[in-house]
């Protein structure tokens, strides 16, 4: 598996750093993407040499051995909901205008915008995966480009809507084109 460092202790405007782990026997299935644990195991270069060839190359990849893991949160934030914040969510789903209720709910302090508002609410609250009759799998992940002229405010609400989901990432300029981030046009 992969460990990346914490979103918010990366460097602004930076991807945060990843290091590869290798997990055996028990300690396999223990974690799922999106928890915040700490590792202990030894960090180890690895051979890259396959069927007995010998690699020249000189560079050799590297990963952590693990040998524990303590999970330390399986959720950022911690939310709790009392009874009364479930009826009051209840009461807002049965409204006929929730997305536009939503949809102002983002980044509230810039006036307009009200689409990608909309879209912002969207993407935070996902989609739905699936499984078709041919075996395709649909994920139900929303992606969103934001192209606009400057000074529109595009920064503040992606800002805004880190601010509501925990384990949102930023990517801008140089880290958006980074292995994992793809367009398609």
């Amino acid at each position: 598996i992969t460990l990346q460092e914490m979103p918010e202790r990366a460097p602004m405007g930076q991807l945060p750093r990843s290091v590869d782990l290798i997990l055996d026997h028990d300690l396999v299935d223990k974690v799922k993407p999106g928890d915040r644990v700490q590792i202990m195991g030894v960090y180890r270069a690895l051979s890259s040499a396959t069927q007995g060839q010998r690699s020249t190359s000189g560079v050799f990849p590297t990963a952590v051995l693990v040998n524990d893991i303590r999970i330390l949160g399986r959720d950022s934030h911690g939310l709790v909901f009392t009874p009364n914040d479930v009826r009051a969510i209840r009461t807002l789903g049965k409204r006929s205008d929730i997305l536009d209720v939503l949809g102002r709910s983002v980044c509230p302090s810039i006036h307009g915008h009200e689409v990608i508002k909309k879209a912002l609410a969207l993407q935070l609250l996902a989609g739905v995966e699936k499984n078709l009759a041919n075996g395709t799998h649909l994920r139900g992940d929303i992606n969103i480009l934001m192209v606009g002229d400057p000074s529109t405010a595009k920064s503040q609400l992606l800002r805004s809507a880190m601010g509501i989901a925990p384990l949102a990432v930023s990517t801008t300029g140089k880290g958006s084109s980074g292995v994992g981030l793809t367009a398609a046009v």
